[in-house]
């Protein structure tokens, strides 16, 4: 989902200029470990399979075993012969972590926990590197809220809920007291006129030519084409009259 810069762009602002006193042992503040933590995945076995896709001489997914079974994967996913993205499976043999590295500066900077190959919890940097800023919460493989940490200080100070999928309704904390303040909310799509794309009306063009694809379109703006009046018919063109013979004299040709 696009989230509309201005709108943050604000919320941030004004929690920024608050104090920046702690307010962990304040009752209701949430406080969250804002440190990301690479899970080892043991890719400098010699018992690691790696594979090279694209024929340069370096690995580009590298595969750890436990005896048969998977137990992680390294994935050179842009072919720079740096790691990007370390994928986790459990004893199902289903994801149960995945972790990615977005600026290619060799830390990862987010974190994706799942149960029974669903995914349930991400933790992002997004502001600082290096450091959590964001959390979503998924359920049934769904994001129902966010919480995140504009400034920095491991101190939530702004909240995400989703009553509509697609729509989130931003609360923030303004005056710095670790708690969403009144009157500082922001209706993303009531602000916006965004529209998710699961609500958004598809109308079907009225072309016989038409074919759905495998996934459609959010919206499809149906014209009718008028067409073109059919073009008067050609008007036959006269043959030539027969050249008309020379006169021969009387006396015989010339």
């Amino acid at each position: 989902m696009i989230v509309a810069a201005g709108l943050v762009a604000t919320l941030q602002l004004q929690v920024g200029c608050g104090s920046s006193s702690s307010h962990a042992d304040v009752p209701g503040v949430v406080e969250r470990d804002n440190e990301l933590v690479h899970e080892d995945c043991d890719i400098g076995s010699g018992k690691a399979e790696k594979l090279d896709a694209n024929a340069d001489g370096r690995p580009d997914v590298v595969i750890v075993r436990n005896g048969d079974r998977e137990v992680c994967r390294a994935l050179d996913l842009n072919f720079d012969g740096a790691i990007d993205s370390w994928v986790y499976l459990g004893p199902d043999g289903k994801v149960r972590r995945r972790e990615n590295d977005y600026d290619r500066d060799g830390k990862i900077d987010e974190v994706s926990t799942y149960q029974g190959g669903v995914i349930l919890e991400k933790q992002r940097a997004t502001l600082i590197a290096n450091r959590v800023d964001t959390w979503e919460f998924y359920q049934a493989g769904k994001l129902t809220r966010t919480e995140r940490d504009s400034n920095g200080d491991k101190i939530v100070d702004q909240w995400w809920e989703y009553p509509t999928a697609g729509c989130p309704v931003i609360h923030a904390d303004v005056n710095n007291d670790g708690r969403p303040d009144p009157g500082a909310s922001v209706d993303y799509c009531k602000e916006t006129g965004y529209v998710p794309p699961e609500r958004a009306d598809f109308r079907k063009p009225e072309s016989p030519n038409f074919q759905q694809s495998g996934s459609l379109p959010t919206e499809v703006e149906s014209k009718k084409v008028e067409e073109p009046s059919p073009a008067a018919p050609a008007q036959p063109v006269p043959a030539p009259a027969p050249a008309a013979k020379p006169a021969e004299s009387k006396g015989g040709k010339k």
